[in-house]
């Protein structure tokens, strides 16, 4: 799935590029991009709901205010009661092509938010899921 972002002044820093903190902002709208997918606009999410297990965050080369930016979120891995999606965060350069700037990484574990317990991966998404990994 891949999302274009638009990129705030606000997500600058004093060194006049995005802030480190901001990126997980920017995997987070991939994330929603790419779950929005597979659900429907009356998904209960306290019922099937997700937490956050882990991000990773490899910063390869800094973004600017005026770069235009996309991101690529990919299921990486399906397992028990997680998934793993992956995130390519480039810069879009015209005739020079996709400049790969950040790559990243979110273990996302399912859950049941009103009895506050981790969940099976819900069988709505493993099929959509699983095919996911095959097409990458």
């Amino acid at each position: 799935m891949k999302t274009k972002l638009e990129i705030r002044f606000a997500d600058i820093d004093m060194a006049g590029h995005v802030h480190n903190s901001k990126y997980l902002c920017y995997f987070e709208q991939g994330r929603i991009d790419f779950l929005s997918e597979m659900t429907s606009s009356d998904w209960n999410w306290r019922k099937k709901g997700l937490v956050i297990g882990r991000n990773e965050i490899d910063y390869i080369s800094p973004i600017y205010l005026n770069d235009e930016i996309c991101i690529v979120t990919k299921c990486d891995h399906v397992g028990i009661k997680s998934f793993t999606l992956s995130y390519e965060l480039y810069k879009t350069n015209g005739e020079k092509g996709n400049e790969l700037c950040t790559k990243g990484r979110s273990i996302l574990v399912c859950m049941d938010h009103e009895l506050d317990k981790s969940l099976p991966v819900f069988e709505e998404w493993k099929n959509l899921l699983t095919a996911s990994l095959e097409s990458n």
